[in-house]
């Protein structure tokens, strides 16, 4: 579990929030991912903001990068794609299964 804030950006590259409180946890079920071609694996982990609800919102495309931890194989700051469903709890919270590109 890692307790970090992110850059949030659609995809446009247009970068709609900062700052955002979020806990990482990976999605632990054993299977190895790879990308539709094969090429390059990912880990798929569970977003989820810890101090509300974003002023924008979470939603599916969205890019978030890490602003405080580095992906370890490329020292650049870890990215995550936001791949399935956004879900919001009661106005308290976001969920968002995410990919993370293994060296990207």
């Amino acid at each position: 579990m890692i307790f970090t804030t992110v850059r949030v950006e659609r995809p446009e590259g247009t970068v709609v929030a900062s700052g955002v409180a979020v806990v990482i946890e990976a999605v632990a079920d054993g299977a190895e991912r790879v990308d539709f071609e094969g090429a390059r694996p990912f880990d798929l982990v569970m977003v989820m903001t810890t101090q509300g609800v974003p002023s924008v919102p979470l939603r599916r495309r969205d890019t978030l990068f890490d602003e405080r931890g580095a992906d370890p194989e490329t020292g650049a700051l870890a990215k995550y794609r936001v791949t399935g469903a956004v879900e919001t709890f009661d106005g308290d919270h976001q969920e968002a299964l995410c990919e993370r590109v293994v060296g990207g």
